[in-house]
């Protein structure tokens, strides 16, 4: 059910990983892994495939995902609006341009810092405790519904922020 094959630089190729359907961690971080298939292993909860040169990874029918590290990789867009169990996402270091979260209602953890994101909108994301949205390209923030003592840790400097919004109106209201 797991499978750990990191740091074996001469590693560029994981075809037959797809015939391990009951696998549930899938970690393959500091390789040379240029393309990864992992649409069969409908099973993962884990997927660490971070420190590659990974340009497009398709998580579409890892629905059951909890933890998905991809970062220092070169993606220029990820989907994870079906991944809806997502709780962990570092997809720092990377060449995005834009992150849609909006249907990781679980989500506790982003670190999507060093890409070149200009928006992001968190305001569906209601159990998120440490962010790191670092080093973009992000002119506003929205973290509305939340009260700035709700995270544990916000990083998100060296961007061209204009704009934060954190406060839920009826809390302002009531304070």
């Amino acid at each position: 059910t797991s499978i750990e094959v990191n740091n074996i630089d001469a590693l560029t190729d994981l075809t037959g990983i797809e015939d391990f359907v009951s696998l549930t961690l899938l970690d393959c971080n500091n390789n040379s892994l240029t393309s990864l298939d992992v649409s069969s292993n409908t099973n993962l909860t884990i997927l660490k495939c971070y420190l590659n040169e990974l340009t497009s990874l398709d998580v579409s029918s890892n629905t059951a995902l909890t933890e998905l590290s991809v970062y220092s990789n070169q993606l220029t867009t990820l989907d994870v609006s079906n991944n809806t169990a997502l709780i962990g996402l570092g997809v720092n270091s990377n060449q995005l341009t834009s992150l849609d979260v909006s249907n990781n209602p679980a989500l506790e953890e982003l670190y999507c810092g060093y890409n070149q994101i200009t928006s992001l909108n968190l305001s569906n994301n209601p159990e998120l405790l440490r962010l790191d949205c670092s080093v973009n390209w992000l002119t506003s923030l929205n973290l509305k519904g939340r009260h700035p003592s709700e995270f544990e840790s916000v990083y998100g400097g060296e961007n061209p922020l204009e704009c934060v919004d954190v406060l839920d109106p009826l809390w302002a209201l009531d304070n």
